[in-house]
């Protein structure tokens, strides 16, 4: 989701859906692929970047290729197509608008796995992984006297290789659905090795403009592996935990004492106007949980990593701070002893101090001093129960922590929020708590569906609680002073004036079969015919014309191979007619994902039945008032 502050951008329902903020209205929808699990938005002014994750691999770049698909979803066609034995396949979709109403101008579609996204004054860079070892026939040896053999097979398939097994593969359609371009993604010159190997994958950076022609960018790649991604307005740094493969050691002790050097390497790309050039790669000793174990500062990059494990209490939790040098990030700094036993649950660093919480019993919540990046040091430790997830600033010495509440044994007992005094470093304390017994929050692997609303001190968490009351979900609004956390209320998407049920579209029932006996189970032999018979909550929907079924308490999904068992029973089915399966909810209530303000005043959420936000999920935008949380209004998104 996305906003302007007077049009509101959502991907839900397979759709792009463009809300007008004061009417509260609709004004306009874009249909996109039915093939893709993923989204990212960007948005500057009238245009937007889609970036979303597909299927289909080489195999669809090169039937795009062809010219064998030529409308708007030809590549929808060409990954349809190849779906068993391709790969994944990421989409960058420029879109326009004309007033209210999206209209597709171009994709680009290149080979591999998307990791992540960050855009900069209007340029977006788009983080790809592609494995070009899946594209090579590798052999283990079964035992040590076929080593030999299996070294040769494999240094020969690797001799026998060319580019396009090695670089990914990118096309490009037109808004018309014509193909322009197609080829590798990185030139060879733009195409670097980091001064240690760090496992087999190219990384690459795709420079594009939110807005402007698809066929605008630039590409730098890495002979290396990705999965986390942060970035600060100079740099990005992309890193990957090495994990070794258990199938190349034969004994134990070898293998475990492999396992406890692992490594996270990290490797930094340099921001400039449009481009994103490669500078430098290194690695830092253990594992990290998310981005925000990392922080570019003055030239630096400070790294939070645990080293160890916490079952047999070897854990340990260091703070790396690396420096650029000849091409390679070197270790300048660390200071260690932190969480001994224990895994990091939340880390947030900000100028010359940071913070970290691990957990394994209780929370200790720790303060360093950064100041000096050949000397960091650890200055406070604070032991409470429960722990931290999340840790967000709120200026004056204060830092808010969103997590898990606990007993002194280290037993979840809810959720939580906390106020941490961290104005004397060496002495932080939790000076106020919130909490909720039997509920839980997901801000810890999803920040984005925090709010933090500076104007008014106030905080929106996401809550689900199972507790006596029995099932609720919805969003705590807190009030946060500094010394108090005051719950000012809550809201929840539930719809009390709507009885649950499946309305729009014809159901199909035993009426419609030919012949149909509820009673002669020997007679059946379509799960159409099962449903039917002795599904008493499904339902069965015959929709024409793009109607969907509209529900309140149900799931619909669109189910295309029941077309074909239709046909088979000599059902009427138009042909342009769908059949949708829809199922009870079983009373879960709609979980708000996102959560933004509007002019100062209107507290506006997205939620979803799914209980997280996706490309094909359906969701409703929800108004409230922020004084006195009033429901002010609702707008179904399917």
């Amino acid at each position: 989701i996305k906003t302007d502050g007077t049009r509101i951008f959502v991907i839900a329902a397979q759709q792009l859906i463009v809300v007008d903020a004061v009417a509260r209205e609709v004004v306009g929808t874009l249909e996109l692929p039915d093939d893709i699990w993923q989204g990212e938005l960007f948005l500057d002014g009238d245009d937007l970047l889609l970036v979303s994750s597909g299927w289909g691999g080489k195999d669809a770049l090169e039937s795009v290729n062809t010219g064998s698909a030529s409308d708007t979803d030809a590549a929808s066609i060409a990954i349809e197509d190849s779906m068993y034995g391709g790969s994944s396949i990421v989409r960058i979709a420029r879109i326009q608008l004309s007033g209210d109403q999206p209209s597709l101008i171009g994709e680009l579609f290149v080979e591999g796995d998307y990791v992540s996204s960050r855009a900069i004054d209007g340029t977006a860079r788009v983080i790809v992984r592609s494995n070009p070892q899946y594209n090579f026939p590798f052999v283990y040896p079964q035992s040590e006297a076929g080593e030999e053999t299996a070294e040769n097979a494999n240094r020969a398939a690797v001799l026998d290789s060319d580019l396009d097994s090695w670089l990914p593969a990118y096309g490009i359609i037109d808004g018309n659905g014509n193909t322009t371009e197609t080829g590798l993604l990185a030139d060879c010159g733009a195409v670097h090795a980091p001064t240690e190997f760090s496992g087999f994958g190219v990384l690459s950076v795709i420079n594009i403009g939110v807005g402007g022609d698809i066929t605008d960018h630039t590409t730098t790649s890495v002979l290396a592996p990705g999965s986390t991604v942060y970035a600060s307005t100079e740099s990005i740094y992309v890193a990957t935990q090495t994990w070794p493969d258990f199938r190349l050691f034969d004994d134990e002790d070898t293998w475990e004492r492999v396992w406890d050097a692992r490594h996270t390497s990290i490797h930094r790309f340099a921001l400039s106007g449009d481009d994103a050039a490669y500078m430098a790669s290194g690695s830092v000793a253990g594992d990290i949980r998310n981005q925000f174990n990392l922080s570019e500062h003055n030239g630096h990059l400070r790294v939070v990593t645990t080293t160890g494990e916490t079952w047999d209490e070897t854990s340990e939790t260091h703070v790396r701070v690396l420096r650029e040098t000849d091409g390679e990030l070197v270790e300048v700094g660390s200071v260690g002893d932190m969480g001994r036993g224990e895994a990091v649950q939340s880390v947030r660093m900000v100028g010359d101090v940071g913070y970290v919480v691990t957990f394994r019993q209780i929370d200790p919540f720790y303060t360093l001093d950064l100041s000096d990046p050949e000397n960091p040091q650890v200055v406070g430790e604070l032991k409470i129960p429960g722990f931290s997830s999340y840790l967000h600033p709120i200026g004056e010495g204060r830092v808010l922590g969103v997590g898990s509440d606990g007993t002194d044994d280290g037993r979840i007992t809810g959720s939580k929020v906390s106020i941490f005094d961290v104005s004397n470093p060496a002495n932080p304390k939790e000076v106020a708590i919130w909490s909720a017994p039997g509920g839980w929050n997901d801000v810890g692997w999803e920040h984005r569906s925090f709010l933090w609303w500076e104007a008014e001190q106030m905080a929106v968490v996401p809550l689900t609680t199972y507790d006596e009351g029995g099932h609720w979900a919805g969003a705590i609004v807190l009030q946060v002073d500094g010394t108090e956390i005051t719950e000012v209320g809550r809201i929840d998407h539930a719809d009390p004036g709507a009885e649950p049920g499946v309305n729009g579209c014809r159901r199909i029932t035993g009426d419609d079969i030919p012949g149909f006996d509820a009673d002669d189970e020997q007679a059946f032999d379509s799960e159409l015919e099962w449903i039917i018979a002795f599904d008493q909550e499904g339902q069965i929907r015959l929709c024409e014309d793009g109607e969907k079924p509209s529900t309140t308490g149900f799931d619909c999904y669109e189910e295309p191979w029941l077309l074909d068992e239709a046909e088979r029973m000599n059902l009427p089915v138009p042909d342009d007619a769908g059949i949708w399966l829809c199922w009870p909810r079983w009373n879960q209530m709609p979980t708000i994902v996102r959560t933004m303000v509007l002019d100062g005043d209107e507290l506006w959420t997205l939620g979803t039945d799914w209980g997280h936000p996706s490309p094909d999920a359906p969701g409703t935008l929800q108004i409230n008032d922020l004084n006195d949380l009033e429901r002010l209004g609702r707008i179904v998104l399917n």
